[in-house]
């Protein structure tokens, strides 16, 4: 006996969206697996394209450039000593701090968001959803969705002081990213299993 349409366009009726793949409570539809690819592909370019360009002094007392990519960039704004930036001023060193708080915040949030939704994103491709991984998605969306706000208010500031950052384009599909997992999510919230108390 088949599934009852959970008005997802997987069964029934003319036009439906088609089924690519169907084991028990797997059923991938071309619209699931287009979504599931989509995301999968913003999630990854904001983890290889560029996050910060910082320059600042090594141990060495050498000029140098950081370049790093999504996992690399609350590491080097976290851990930077503000002594080394140049035109470091001891009397505003809490300004310094708070700026670099402020941007390592925008790369911390997108990681978490990144790993939640990648090991969460295969319940889209279900018919029934799990309620707990449901929740596990669809919270992702959010850290997803705000890392670009500290990240954008620390580069500014340490603008502000002379500090020479750069942001790089990595935070633009993790945003996007998050749109579409709250979206999608949020339109896959039917397909939630009704059998839990939870």
């Amino acid at each position: 006996m088949a599934r009852p349409d959970r008005r997802d366009g997987v069964t029934g009726a003319a036009g439906a969206d088609p089924v690519l793949l169907q084991r028990g409570n797997l059923v991938v539809t071309r619209s699931r697996a287009i979504r599931v690819g989509a995301l999968l592909l913003l999630l990854l370019l904001g983890v290889v394209l560029p996050y910060v360009t910082l320059g600042y002094i090594d141990a060495r007392s050498v000029p140098v450039t950081g370049r790093p990519r999504l996992f690399g960039a609350a590491g080097l704004l976290g851990g930077v000593d503000p002594t080394y930036l140049p035109g470091y001023r001891q009397e505003i060193r809490s300004a310094y701090n708070l700026a670099l708080n402020f941007a390592a915040a925008g790369p911390g949030l997108q990681q978490i968001g990144t790993v939640v939704a990648v090991l969460s994103c295969w319940a889209l491709l279900t018919e029934e959803i799990n309620r707990i991984v449901w929740w596990f998605l669809h919270l992702s969306a959010y850290p997803l969705l705000l890392a670009a706000v500290p990240l954008l208010i620390g580069a500014h500031q340490l603008h502000a002081l002379g500090v020479p950052l750069g942001v790089g384009p990595a935070w633009v599909p993790g945003l996007l990213a998050g749109v579409l997992v709250w979206l999608s999510s949020w339109q896959a919230r039917s397909r939630i299993d009704t059998y839990g108390s939870f």
